[in-house]
């Protein structure tokens, strides 16, 4: 098992399944990879698809030269002399041109395997949906669609009747540790963080670890306290961080699982009077010294305000709103019966 998909840390169902299908020759030519964003889901489709094509050493230096000289911008981008196909929104969404570019090329394939990897699929419209449906309920014998998601319920019902499901789960702390030390120079930590503190922090799920682990990672705890400062202490919090700089959907998402995991530290020191159960030490005084201020069950309405919030951002909600919605709810939170403005 340690020479199949290679690159993906964990998942031992997915791997142990797709293994016995392939060996039974039974792997179905429609699969819906669902789960949190950051678990991997598109890493073990292009081991998948090189298993399929029999390339995956000619596939992953294209696909490292692809991820350092890309623009972003590709509708469509090939790999493995054009057997792996690999479509990715563009902007918001996935627009039919891109389909219609696999499309035509599909006319043309040859008897060799194809992969068709298509991600963030439930950013597609309805007109790319039903493009994509017509081409599944006829598939070829030779083509393999590969559907990525992290939010499952958000596809057409006939599209996912079309595909058999595959359950992405975050990492168990022993294939997290040991994804750790398998390339320590990818993993930054920030400063009074170890590998055990990011597991807790992440919740096992290795993209966050990577957000966490950016090169801004030592200013974010940072950030995120002065957002809890701000909206503790300030006489008009709401007119204070609403005018911040949101920047892109991914900075955004950043900045909001950098502020739920300091305000779980609050919460839990505000519940258990015991600092030193922060996580993040870097700001671990500062935590307590809000942690008065969202006793009585306040921190734990908060955390299900973000967690709301957050899968807003990964359903792509607009921004603005979800940023609003979040300084509303936490400010009348926090001052409870108190009268509370948003001028």
């Amino acid at each position: 098992m340690t020479d199949f998909l290679p690159h993906v840390y964990g998942q031992g169902k997915v791997k142990k399944e797709w293994k016995r299908l392939l060996e039974e020759r039974r792997l179905p030519h429609t699969m819906i990879l669902y789960g949190d964003e950051g678990l991997g889901k598109t890493t073990a489709a292009f081991d998948l698809a090189g298993v399929l094509t029999g390339k995956s050493g000619k596939l992953w230096e294209e696909i490292r030269l692809w991820q350092r000289e890309s623009s972003g911008k590709e509708p469509v981008v090939t790999f493995a002399d054009h057997q792996v196909w690999y479509l990715r929104p563009m902007g918001m969404e996935l627009k039919i041109e891109q389909f219609r570019l696999f499309l035509d090329a599909m006319a043309t394939f040859d008897e060799m395997v194809h992969v068709c990897i298509i991600d963030e699929t439930q950013t597609m419209m309805d007109p790319v949906a039903n493009s994509l449906l017509k081409t599944l309920e006829e598939p070829e014998g030779n083509i393999h669609f590969i559907l990525i998601t992290h939010d499952l319920h958000a596809l057409l019902p006939t599209i996912i009747s079309r595909g058999e499901r595959f359950a992405f789960l975050p990492l168990s702390e022993g294939d997290y540790l040991s994804l750790m030390t398998s390339d320590p120079k990818k993993y930054h930590f920030p400063k009074g963080m170890d590998a055990k503190v990011l597991f807790q922090l992440s919740e096992g799920n290795p993209g966050i670890t990577l957000e966490v682990c950016d090169e801004k990672g030592e200013a974010e705890p940072q950030s995120a306290m002065d957002f809890w400062n701000i909206l503790t202490h300030d006489a008009m919090p709401f007119a204070t961080l609403s005018a911040m700089e949101l920047g892109e959907r991914k900075d955004f998402l950043r900045r909001l699982r950098w502020i739920r995991l300091v305000g779980r530290d609050i919460m839990v020191i505000a519940e258990t009077g015991d600092a030193s159960l922060s996580r993040c030490g870097s700001v671990a005084g500062r935590e307590a010294s809000l942690a008065s201020f969202w006793d009585r069950g306040r921190g734990e309405k908060a955390m299900g305000v973000l967690q709301t919030a957050e899968t807003a951002v990964s359903r792509y909600i607009n921004s603005k709103n979800v940023w609003d919605y979040i300084l509303i709810s936490l400010e009348h939170i926090q001052k409870g019966s108190q009268k509370w403005s948003r001028s």
